[in-house]
């Protein structure tokens, strides 16, 4: 009870701060204008108490910009989820997997595309190894604010380009670990198709010892039957304990329901605070994530563990592209559950950040945040799967509960409009 009640208290103590943290927003100046960077900008960043040296190769070719549009010819492919594959799919996936990851890890050192680059990537970004581009020397983070999730987005996209380049499969899709998802139920009526298994185990296809996608992982991925624990707080987050499968499962559910219906009832509640050109980075989680990325998200890099564990090397893990396949997901769905505000940002600081990504031909494309909003214009689309039980799940009293999340609709960012047309690409 000690326990359950330690994490009543932590959820509850992230509920406030993430409803509250409008007053750290507001409180730094507002430079109207969004955050860009160059590649020649690139500094050791510092996580975990270290620096970290995590920059990109130098890079002597042109920049080109990227819009994505999907091609209307062919159908969406689709993401499917992990647990439900089988038989001759789930051998052919593995395969492809096990040569895909086998190639990138043998890619030379310096090639943007190998999986030991696309991992410095990541740290740089994540780590404040770019300077902002027209200031002198405030740097970057893409978490905690409002880019977690578009600059995920890509970063999955196109290493999900890079692995259709390097199988020469352009159909190959990044299926996704399923996690929140810890019951099995029947397909709701009606319903054609969709995943409805339970997922919230780490996929075998990653546990398999010499394959590509292997990767030395905490002790606790490998006990059998033993659920995902979405319940880590961030102290526990160097040593989590393995707590057993009858405290994880309604904890998990707790958890889901709180970052995605309710404390995730809001635009500023789920993507984060907002973070424009001449903000410092927010180092501390609780006062820039939204729900998701600091409860659910989180709690799987540390119960991972290892190289997962940790920002400065978690993409360095294949299993990492599958967790945030799950991620993107979850952004998707997010608009779609009942109730609250779930819009995307429309400011257009937010719209018009930029990013840069090498894709499958070593090439630097330079992407917006308001072209990654519409996930279809990327060509995929994801396997419907069991939502219903966190979205429906009653919190009790030794679970969390909603009852600080409503007033969150009285702390709506006040942020600039754009019409929709401005959302679009432009070439």
């Amino acid at each position: 009870m000690a326990a359950s009640g330690r994490f009543d208290i932590s959820v509850h103590f992230i509920q406030l701060l993430v409803c509250c943290a409008w007053l750290v927003t507001n409180s730094q100046l507002a430079q109207s204008a969004p955050i860009k960077i160059t590649f020649d900008g690139c500094i050791p960043g510092f996580a975990n108490n270290k620096t970290q040296y995590c920059c990109p190769p130098p890079y002597k070719g042109e920049i080109v910009d990227f819009c994505p549009k999907r091609n209307m010819s062919k159908p969406l492919r689709v993401r499917k989820a992990l647990q439900c594959l089988s038989g001759h799919e789930l051998k052919v996936y593995t395969e492809k997997l096990d040569k895909a990851y086998t190639i990138l890890r043998n890619l030379p050192d310096d090639d943007p595309r190998s999986l030991n680059q696309q991992k410095r990537l990541h740290c740089s970004y994540g780590t404040g190894g770019f300077v902002q581009q027209g200031t002198d020397n405030i740097t970057i983070d893409i978490h905690f604010s409002w880019l977690f999730f578009p600059w995920h987005r890509y970063f999955i996209y196109f290493h999900e380009r890079i692995i259709q380049h390097v199988l020469d499969d352009p159909e190959f899709s990044l299926h996704f670990w399923n996690w929140d998802n810890g019951f099995t139920v029947h397909k709701p009526k009606g319903a054609r198709s969709g995943c409805y298994k339970r997922g919230d185990l780490l996929p075998p296809i990653y546990n398999i010892t010499g394959m590509g996608q292997y990767q030395n992982r905490s002790s606790r991925t490998k006990l059998p039957g033993l659920p995902v624990d979405l319940g880590i707080v961030p102290e526990e987050r160097d040593n989590p304990p393995t707590r057993p499968a009858e405290v994880v499962k309604p904890r998990n559910l707790a958890t889901m329901h709180a970052s995605m219906v309710t404390v995730g009832n809001t635009t500023r509640g789920f993507m984060g605070r907002i973070y424009r050109y001449g903000d410092y980075q927010v180092l501390d989680p609780l006062t820039g994530a939204g729900g998701l990325e600091v409860m659910g998200h989180a709690s799987i890099h540390w119960w991972v563990g290892n190289t997962m564990g940790v920002v400065e090397t978690s993409a360095g893990d294949p299993l990492f592209y599958a967790h945030h396949s799950n991620i993107d997901r979850l952004w998707n769905n997010w608009h779609k559950v009942p109730g609250g505000e779930r819009v995307d940002y429309s400011d257009p600081d937010f719209l018009e950040a930029e990013f840069l990504f090498y894709d499958e031909t070593a090439t630097i494309r330079r992407v917006k945040v308001k072209d990654a909003l519409d996930m279809e214009e990327f060509g995929y689309k994801f396997q419907k799967a069991n939502d219903i039980s966190w979205i429906d799940y009653v919190p009790t009293v030794n679970s969390t509960s909603n009852s600080t999340i409503n007033s969150t609709d009285s702390y709506k960012p006040q942020v600039k409009q754009v019409n929709a047309a401005a959302r679009k690409c432009h070439k």
